[in-house]
């Protein structure tokens, strides 16, 4: 029978996970309830899904999943330095926001800065740039290791009265006595990672993370895969009927060699623009995450993309905002974080950026047909399904890290 959210979330806090991986759980039944309560004629709200919080309004200090409903003593932040720094994946925030966040808040400098993955992320922050950033948005995951790490400030959830409009499942992240950690992030929005092809090019059923390997020679030089090897593990594990956490010698040796078979035709690995190349067929098929698909879907010229969540499983994502340590700005970076989760622009995060929100008064003014979306908002058999599994931090295992660089070394050869 599947886990409902709550003990997902108990087992996964368990240890630190790779980018990508916060609901990589199977069954997810209360957020399978949340996302049912978004169908037609029923209304999203803080208790469409099971609550592990308590009703009581937080208070400095406290995490917002100790609130149900909007703090009336929490104080946005109005008064900013002037200036944003923002160390964040790239185009993972609406243009629009963005320049009414400047016009709003009197914001003349917003620096955008992009990594391609939590591991350059935190390569960056160990290497001392730390208060070179007020905020980014690392996967909810890595938050544990970057608290460790001393890059990322608790949050005053004072400053934010919009966070207690986060479904406490999606804030109550970490469990027990490691539940102070909730107090460092904020969550943005999430989503899956899967396989998206050009059915004008491949005819062929592709189902199954097996199909994408079978089907790899004959695509060759045409396939492009996000540049993370947390979601590119996953792929040949899954393929092969193994955990995608296994760090056992035989199974990463099996999946090895599927690897090995994939490199020579990959066209690129790439986190930033794989919805690019596929729009203009340089890529036909991808392992990818669903940010820029949906877009693709919607054109006439690129209405043949697909999106497949592998029957054979795959991994859940959530990424969620942090302060960064010392950060030269923080009253922007509080003014920011509170406007990003005001109901309005939250919304539209979610329709520009197709990534599903946790944000429950959000979800209220999302589009009826964004929220019916499988690609977004992933439906409740497949939840349900037990496909869908959990990460742990595995990824500084030395035969994973070996195997990762001999992939990445090898695409195109």
């Amino acid at each position: 029978m599947a886990e409902d959210l709550d003990t997902l979330l108990r087992r996964m806090a368990q240890s630190r996970v790779h980018r990508r991986g916060f609901l990589k759980g199977s069954g997810l039944a209360g957020l399978s309830a949340m996302i049912a309560a978004c169908s037609p004629g029923a209304s999203a709200s803080p208790s469409s899904a099971p609550s592990t919080a308590s009703s009581t309004a937080p208070s400095t200090g406290a995490s917002p999943s100790e609130a149900a409903s909007p703090s009336p003593s929490a104080v946005a932040v109005t008064e900013t330095e002037g200036k944003l720094f923002m160390y964040n994946w790239s185009d993972y925030v609406d243009p629009d926001n963005i320049e009414k966040f400047k016009k709003d808040f009197k914001v003349d400098t917003f620096t955008y800065d992009v990594y391609d993955s939590n591991e350059e992320l935190l390569t960056k922050l160990q290497g001392g740039a730390s208060g070179q950033w007020d905020i980014g948005a690392p996967t909810a995951e890595f938050v544990e290791a970057m608290v460790a790490g001393g890059f990322i400030e608790k949050i005053d959830w004072m400053k934010l009265p919009n966070a207690a409009l986060i479904d406490p499942q999606f804030q109550n992240f970490y469990k027990d006595d490691k539940a102070d950690l909730n107090n460092y992030h904020l969550p943005k929005d999430w989503g899956t990672t899967g396989i998206a092809i050009r059915s004008k090019d491949v005819t062929e059923d592709v189902k199954t993370w097996k199909d994408f390997f079978d089907l790899a020679p004959k695509y060759s030089g045409k396939i492009v895969i996000v540049n993370s090897p947390g979601d590119v593990f996953v792929a040949p594990l899954k393929a092969l009927g193994y955990s995608l956490n296994s760090v056992d010698p035989k199974e990463l040796g099996e999946a090895r060699e599927l690897l090995r078979g994939l490199a020579p035709h990959v066209l690129a690995l790439d986190s930033n623009t794989y919805d690019a190349k596929l729009a203009t067929e340089e890529a036909v098929m991808g392992l990818v995450w669903t940010g820029g698909i949906d877009d693709l879907k919607e054109k006439p010229e690129t209405a043949d993309t697909k999106y497949i969540i592998p029957e054979d499983g795959t991994l859940f994502w959530m990424d969620t905002w942090v302060i960064f340590k010392n950060p030269p700005h923080p009253n922007s970076a509080y003014a920011f974080l509170n406007f990003i989760h005001d109901p309005e622009v939250q919304a539209k995060e979610t329709v520009t950026n197709r990534y599903a929100t946790a944000n429950t008064e959000a979800m209220k003014l999302v589009p009826q047909e964004l929220l019916n979306n499988p690609t977004v908002f992933v439906p409740p058999d497949v939840l349900a399904s037990g496909k869908l599994e959990g990460a742990q931090d595995v990824s500084t295992d030395p035969l994973r890290v070996e195997i990762w660089e001999e992939f990445s070394s090898s695409i195109g050869h």
